[in-house]
Order: C-alpha cells, then sequence, then structure tokens
C-alpha cells in the first residue's frame, strides 16, 4: 500500500486533494492547521516551524511521499523539509509554474503576502518566457475562506480591491496562487469584467506522483480545528468518503 501524505495552512489543500484522488488510487492521510490559517502573513520561521510540526505528525504514518498542498509552505520550506526528512516532496508551486508556462501572455498572481514576497512565480515565469507577471497579495481571502465565508457582499467586497489591476487591464492569465482560492473560483470568475483563463495548480499534481496504484482509495484527514463551517466546506470539496480526525499539534 502506499502512504501518500498531504498537508496545508488549512482547507485550502483539499482542493489538491481532491485532484489526488481521481487520478490516482493510495492511502491519503491530509492535515490541514486551520486553528493557524492563515500562514501568509506569518514570519519564514513560523512558517518552517509549523510546516516541520505537520511532517513530524504525518511520519507517523509511514509517508512514502508528500504533496507540498501550499504556496506559502511550497515557497519556504520545500528545501528544507527535503532535507531533513530524505523524502520526496512536491511543493504546488513547481505544478502551478509547469502549468503557466503552456499559455501566452501576461499573468495575474493572487497569492497570499509571504507567496507575493518570494516572487517564485514572477522570477521563473518572466526568465522562461516573454510574458509580465502581475501580482497581488490578497491577505483576506484565506481567512474568510476558513470562516466559511465563500460567498456574500463581505467576500466580494475583497474580490473587487484583489481583482482591480486585473479588471483594468485584462490580464488574460491568472494564477490561484493559494490553493484555497479554487474554492471561491466561481466568485473570482464572478467579479472579473472579462473572461480570463484561469489557472489552477492542483489540477495537474496527479502527474508527479509516480507509483503502483492501491486497488481501493482510503482518505484520512486531520485538522486542528473541526467546526461546522469547515466540515461544510470539505463536504463541497470532497466527492469521497473520508476518515475526519481533529489533531492539534
Amino acid at each position: 500500500m502506499t502512504n501518500i501524505g498531504v498537508f496545508d495552512s488549512g482547507l485550502g489543500g483539499l482542493t489538491v486533494l481532491k485532484e489526488l484522488v481521481k487520478d490516482k488510487k493510495a492511502n491519503y492521510f491530509y492535515f490541514g492547521d486551520s486553528l493557524r490559517a492563515p500562514y501568509g502573513n506569518l514570519s519564514n520561521s513560523k512558517i518552517i516551524d509549523f510546516s516541520d510540526q505537520i511532517v513530524k505528525f504525518l511520519e507517523n504514518y509511514n509517508i512514502d511521499q508528500y504533496i507540498i498542498a501550499c504556496n506559502t509552505i511550497s515557497t519556504l520550506a520545500t528545501d528544507y523539509l527535503k532535507e531533513k526528512y530524505k523524502k520526496p516532496f512536491y511543493p504546488i508551486t513547481e505544478s502551478g509554474l509547469e502549468d503557466a508556462l503552456t499559455f501566452k501572455g501576461d499573468f495575474l498572481v493572487l497569492a497570499t503576502q509571504t507567496t507575493v514576497n518570494s516572487h517564485f512565480y514572477k522570477k521563473n515565469i518572466e526568465k522562461n518566457s516573454e510574458a509580465f507577471v502581475h501580482e497581488v497579495a490578497a491577505p483576506n481571502l484565506v481567512s474568510l475562506i476558513e470562516d466559511g465565508v465563500i460567498s456574500g457582499k463581505k467576500l466580494e467586497e475583497s474580490l473587487e480591491e484583489y481583482l482591480k489591476i486585473a479588471n483594468k487591464n485584462h490580464i488574460p492569465n491568472i494564477i490561484l496562487g493559494c490553493t484555497h482560492y479554487p474554492i471561491i473560483k466561481n466568485e473570482i470568475e464572478r467579479n472579473l469584467a472579462y473572461k480570463a483563463n484561469i489557472i489552477n495548480p492542483a489540477v495537474n499534481i496527479s502527474s508527479k506522483l509516480n507509483f503502483k496504484e492501491d486497488d481501493e482509495t482510503s482518505v484520512n484527514i486531520f485538522m486542528s480545528e473541526v467546526n461546522e463551517k469547515n466540515k461544510q466546506i470539505i463536504d463541497k470539496i470532497l466527492a469521497c468518503d473520508y476518515k475526519l480526525m481533529l489533531k492539534e499539534i
């Protein structure tokens, strides 16, 4: 049996887990740190420390390969985790970059403050293409989503601000640089004044994994905070059976 670890600062990584479960049969162990979300405004050292705590917990389940289902963690902690645990770690940012480079035209990266500060997408897209990359930090979105606010006036007010540059310039490609954002993809599209190409880095992440598939899939979800709001979002995202457990670390 192959054990795949998937982790995120909260609920966002479930959009990655959804794609993995659709494509490959394995035992999946997901950890979402909703209690301490969002990570995007934390110090670099805190993000690395929290990521290390999560992986240390998941190691109890004999994980064979890890998906870092969080752009913020991916940009800061990938090298540290690979060096410490000596196992394969696949950052969601690499999948997003590969996908982005298949498209023509300029880009908007909508992401957390930490991911924007890393300039990962901007540096690598501009180095490997003729595109110009705009960056917008959207600090409110993760908190709203974690609180169950995935539609309505409060969300629209934030999106109006964060999408202002896209609507002004009709930027053809928008990268969802945080795995929480696909949860509100429909709302993002609805608040655009034009039709853009929305890039979800989670879609192709399963291609990173190479293993002999199991006959069945099991999905185990550990959350550092469990309440009715995040249960509803989990059910909205995942179309499969799962076991949900509360685990503070």
